[in-house]
């Protein structure tokens, strides 16, 4: 391994708090996964969703199930997606990672071949516990066939090592018959193969921790008269081709994370979005320019030289639906198809970013109150974190991959919103049993009772904070492996052990107290690690011998969690 990919493994060592007696073989497993999967999507996601390498893996290492832009794990999520979007738009990613210095046309061939068994309807190479909740999570998307309406799945596989990949004639021979196996099944819209060598190691890292550029041609726009807090704006008309590039990575997936600071996702096909669509694929398109209201972008940095603009660091605040209609309308896009565009560059601190946001988004029915839940309250929650004293700061991400670029913050200490959500909800709102859901079914579950102005932030730094201990105790292998699908549940037993089962109210000065009971208890290394290991006593009662991660998404376990305290 060259001494570039070790000191990066060692970072990722030091960065995901694993033990120093874990093989650096199990390291490396893990370290692809994360790079490989960041790549592809860009929340945050835990390693133990994706890792499945060891006994009766299939010479597979990784697995990742993105359905709609969301990276699931249940059967219970994947219904939600379902009953939200009424489409299934899915990627499965599958993942081998080797130490070795070569691309070794065996190991390869293990590989595919593990692969297509994985999607074969009668499977005959042995099967971990992970791969077979793996596989049966795949076999109920392809029961959902006919909500492919945009197009078929798509397999993406991962073979990595560090060694060089020299595009060797023979081995790609064995690839392409091997591949062809799996495109050969017609269950896939398509099936790539991408080797990635040393080189390719130390790029997707890169990606992952460097804030995204883009420079596209920028000729037919008008400068925007200077405005206080502004540091430059522009009102352009954009070929649609040319806002493709903005919104695409390299291997032509569509960047979700860019639409974050829309209050909503993409609706799928909505009255309006088939006409959207309609109107990309008629006769009709050169008027597109006139139908469509436009899309907004908010970033950190412009330059403008010539008829060129390099944007860094951005956001696109509206025009979710329309950039999502133009994605996965692009074989119908021509030079005729024009779209109306604002690029404004701003300060990361900048308020006026809220509130460009919030008049954007008032021109759709959006409530008000769900504006100020995705700005206000997230503000105050983020300068919250940051005043925590330093060796017990966590990092709160109000959007995807805000902290990219700044080495000194571990990825471990970092928290985004939906991680947050679910451990507020666990901790303090009795919902441990959706945390594991579709984040939005959660949202729905606790609407009115999270991120709201009368809640002191003690509450979700707290959650978030034993989750964080609970999880480096997984790693150090404190903790086994079998209780990490009630990972959730442990957060409200640690609540009640050491705070007490009757809990204040939320909004009020004896929930304050409360929390900085729990707060003292995490702070203290030593109390910390008690208390948690503790709470598993409490989950052996509840589980009666069975451990099956779909016991943890019952409400039956969830009584039975509560009986123990009566």
């Amino acid at each position: 391994m060259d001494r570039i990919t070790v000191g990066l493994l060692n970072t990722f060592r030091k960065q995901q708090s694993f033990s120093e007696d874990l093989k650096e073989s199990d390291l490396f497993e893990h370290f692809v996964n994360y790079y490989v999967i960041s790549k592809e999507y860009n929340y945050q996601f835990g390693l133990e969703e994706i890792h499945v390498g060891g006994s009766g893996d299939k010479a597979l290492d990784g697995i990742a199930i993105i359905v709609n832009g969301s990276l699931i794990n249940s059967k219970e999520e994947l219904e939600d997606l379902q009953k939200r979007n009424k489409y299934l738009d899915v990627e499965f990613i599958l993942i081998q990672s080797k130490t070795s210095s070569s691309f070794d046309a065996g190991e390869i061939a293990k590989f595919l071949l593990g692969s297509t068994d994985f999607f074969n309807e009668e499977s005959e190479l042995p099967a971990n516990a992970q791969i077979r909740e793996k596989s049966q999570l795949m076999g109920l998307i392809y029961e959902k066939s006919s909500l492919f309406k945009n197009r078929k799945p798509i397999c993406k596989l991962y073979y990595v090592t560090t060694g060089k990949w020299f595009d060797d004639k023979h081995l790609k021979v064995t690839i392409e018959g091997l591949r062809k196996r799996l495109d050969d099944m017609e269950i896939f819209e398509r099936v790539t193969f991408n080797p990635i060598d040393a080189n390719g190691i130390q790029n997707l890292y890169r990606l992952a921790n460097n804030k995204i550029s883009r420079q596209i041609k920028f000729e037919r726009r008008a400068t925007i008269p200077k405005i206080e807090d502004i540091n430059q704006a522009y009102i352009a008309i954009l070929p649609a081709s040319e806002y493709l590039k903005l919104i695409t990575d390299d291997d032509d997936n569509l960047i979700r994370g860019l639409f974050y600071d829309n209050v909503r996702g993409f609706q799928g096909e909505n009255d309006v979005n088939q006409e959207i669509e309609a109107t990309i694929k008629s006769d009709e398109r050169q008027f597109f320019v006139l139908y469509n209201n436009g899309i907004t972008i908010v970033a950190e940095y412009v330059d403008v030289i010539g008829d060129l603009i390099t944007i860094k660091d951005y956001q696109i605040v509206n025009g979710c639906q329309t950039s999502y209609i133009l994605y996965n309308s692009r074989e119908s896009i021509d030079d005729s198809l024009c779209i109306p565009i604002k690029v404004i560059a701003l300060d990361r601190d900048s308020k006026l970013k809220n509130n460009i946001i919030k008049a954007n988004n008032r021109q759709t029915p959006v409530k008000l109150e769900e504006l100020e839940a995705l700005t206000d309250f997230q503000k105050k929650l983020e300068e919250y974190y940051n005043s925590i004293p330093e060796e017990k700061r966590l990092y709160y991400e109000r959007r995807p991959r805000q902290f990219n670029g700044i080495d000194d913050i571990e990825k471990i200490i970092i928290v985004d919103i939906r991680s947050q959500m679910r451990c507020f909800a666990s901790m303090f709102l009795d919902q441990a049993q959706n945390a594991g859901r579709y984040h939005t079914r959660l949202q729905e579950e606790t609407k009115e009772k999270i991120f709201l102005p009368s809640h002191h932030p003690i509450g979700y730094y707290v959650s978030a904070y034993a989750k964080f201990c609970l999880d480096a105790l997984f790693r150090k292998r404190l903790i086994d492996p079998k209780y990490s699908p009630f990972k959730y549940y442990i957060l409200n037993i640690l609540r009640i052990q050491v705070s007490g089962k009757i809990m204040p109210d939320i909004t009020s000065n004896k929930f304050i107290k409360y929390c900085e009971t729990l707060e003292q208890a995490l702070w203290d290394e030593n109390q910390c690690r008690d208390v948690l290991l503790d709470t598993i006593n409490i989950v052996d009662q509840a589980v009666n011998g069975d451990y099956d991660r779909a016991v943890a998404k019952t409400v039956g376990f969830s009584n039975a969690i509560n009986n123990c305290f009566k």
